[in-house]
């Protein structure tokens, strides 16, 4: 699963790894949440670096209100579902640009702690993803919007995330693959499969992250990104199961995480 995720990266670092001509201004954003904008680069477009809203919005909709879980795609099931199978018919694939994910693991008390997962060595990676136009029939709005595929979890996501699922994340060598239109369905989905482990980190996060950003109060610095500082908040964490965190998203620890929850938003998709 992935209903939340990061791009924090600089912009020089952001177009240095992403060589495509970006459209409009590029914004880093350390909480991407559901309907919220994410920067894309599409099949139709392949050169081009643009921004839709994160959960996708059926063409044949009534209105551009998320009724259901579009933001995650199961792989597996792709063919199966009448909200996807056309896009992938019609070649409506799309990478989806981040420099990092968000996954909550469950606490003894219900509560939920959340970890981030990077790819080390890496500014920003892209995961596989299809997308889709529709259009206001009152007002003529174009709302361009994109969903993330998901597959069956490697260790690193697995042991975090109860579903056991994770995004697709494409190697370099795989991005274009999955934006050619000449590719076969089949050849395409064959490239759903989980990110090895070993290219791979995780590490905690403060609970700040968990709230979501509203017009009162916006919740998306880069701060967000930082490693808890497991002794300040008194809590303790297996070894076995804490990983490094990258260099290449953060240079230090933060003086200090401790926070007042808000809301679990993310449980409520």
């Amino acid at each position: 699963m992935c209903a939340r995720f990061t791009l924090t990266a600089e912009e020089k670092d952001f177009l240095k790894e992403n060589p495509y001509h970006l459209v409009g201004e590029y914004h880093p954003d350390g909480n991407v949440a559901i309907t919220d904008f994410g920067f894309i680069v599409t099949s139709d477009q392949p050169d081009v670096v643009q921004k839709m809203h994160f959960g996708i919005v059926p063409h044949s909709a009534k209105t551009k209100t998320l009724s259901y879980d579009t933001w995650n795609i199961r792989s597996e099931e792709v063919m199966e579902k009448k909200t996807y199978r056309p896009l992938m018919v019609h070649r409506k694939t799309c990478l989806v640009i981040m420099d990092g994910f968000y996954e909550w693991k469950e606490e003894v008390k219900g509560d939920k702690e959340p970890w981030r997962f990077v790819i080390p060595g890496r500014k920003t990676f892209c995961c596989a993803g299809l997308w889709s136009r529709w259009v206001d029939p009152q007002s003529g709005e174009v709302y361009d919007s994109f969903g993330i595929l998901t597959c069956e979890a490697n260790n690193t996501v697995g042991e975090i995330h109860e579903k056991k699922r994770m995004p697709v994340i494409l190697h370099k060598s795989e991005e274009m693959m999955w934006l050619n239109k000449k590719l076969s369905i089949d050849e395409l989905l064959s490239l759903c499969v989980p990110f090895p482990d070993a290219k791979m980190e995780r590490y905690r996060v403060s609970k700040k992250v968990n709230k979501v950003s509203t017009s009162k109060a916006s919740n998306k610095g880069t701060d967000l990104v930082l490693p808890l500082n497991v002794d300040e908040e008194s809590k303790h964490v297996e070894p076995s199961k804490v990983k490094k965190s990258t260099k290449a998203s953060v240079k230090k620890k933060p003086d200090s995480t401790q926070g007042s929850a808000g809301p679990d938003l993310f449980t409520l998709f």
